[in-house]
């Protein structure tokens, strides 16, 4: 499977899943997923001067050994921001280990782990090094054809019909891609669910939904406004064999226990796995 392949559409306990976590060009174990893809493409569109990858994130996000991988892969180095954290904190996390594995090279920056001190942060550095930054949510929002082949793409393959189809929203990124797909592909879908672990990314995705001619109506069902809701904790979830990740997914599948919908023409669209957990049914 490369990047441009269409991964599969499962029915499993009377659900749909489009198993984007099946994207796996690393192997088993290691990173995966629609962000991957997305970063993948991200790269090889690049037509600016760079001299290697530099990205910045939370510490327990994806974002960090995706970038990385990729990095090595194709032979560059890696730098990657973080904040708000100690070494000694780093070297017990997955994510940062899973990062130092792949090679890159890891600042603590600053006290604080916001985004928008972050990517300061990152600018500083990417100034003396050369490095392209890969943003937040691998934002690839100004590449519209990285956006087309690698998010819309996937809808493909997916129902004409669907009366529910559900998601995670982080950056709200992927979660464009997707309704753009719809649009693009003729796929009917009535209700659009929008499961957010991030701050509020209405305005943002109705937006770049004009920009494509592929605004809709969504229902967004925000788990960050919640009292006592914290990305950083971890839940644990699973379902007809799919280990959901801790931050993303499994919070989502929480949520639908008590949303009220139920099987028949739901979908459910998985982004990615924890490395480590993603299998094939």
């Amino acid at each position: 499977m490369n990047e441009y392949s269409l991964t599969p559409v499962q029915r499993i306990g009377g659900f749909w899943f489009k198993r984007d976590d099946l994207f796996q060009p690393f192997g088993r174990g290691q990173v995966n997923g629609g962000k991957l893809r997305q970063c993948i493409m991200l790269v090889n569109g690049l037509h600016v001067p760079y001299s290697g990858l530099l990205t910045y994130c939370s510490i327990h996000s994806p974002q960090a050994p995706i970038t990385a991988a990729v990095s090595l892969s194709k032979g560059l180095p890696c730098e990657v921001v973080y904040g708000g954290t100690k070494p000694g904190t780093l070297a017990r996390l997955p994510m940062p280990r899973l990062c130092m594995k792949y090679g890159a090279r890891i600042h603590i920056a600053a006290r604080s782990g916001r985004h928008n001190i972050l990517y300061a942060r990152a600018r500083a550095i990417a100034e003396k090094t050369g490095a392209f930054i890969v943003q937040y949510g691998i934002n690839i929002m100004d590449y519209r054809d990285v956006l087309l082949q690698a998010v819309a793409r996937q809808v493909e393959n997916i129902p004409d019909q669907i009366d529910d189809l559900i998601m995670v929203c982080g950056s709200g990124i992927t979660s464009t891609g997707v309704m753009v797909g719809l649009k693009q592909y003729g796929k009917r879908v009535r209700r659009v669910h929008l499961v957010a672990t991030a701050p509020d990314r209405q305005t943002f995705i109705h937006g770049n939904l004009q920009q494509y001619g592929a605004d809709r109506d969504f229902i967004y069902h925000s788990l960050f406004s919640q009292p006592g809701f914290s990305y950083e904790r971890p839940v644990q979830a699973s379902f007809g064999g799919i280990a959901f990740h801790p931050h993303y997914e499994a919070k989502m599948m929480q949520w639908l226990k008590g949303s009220g919908i139920t099987g028949g023409k739901v979908l459910i669209w998985i982004t990615g796995a924890e490395p480590g957990t993603a299998k094939q049914k």
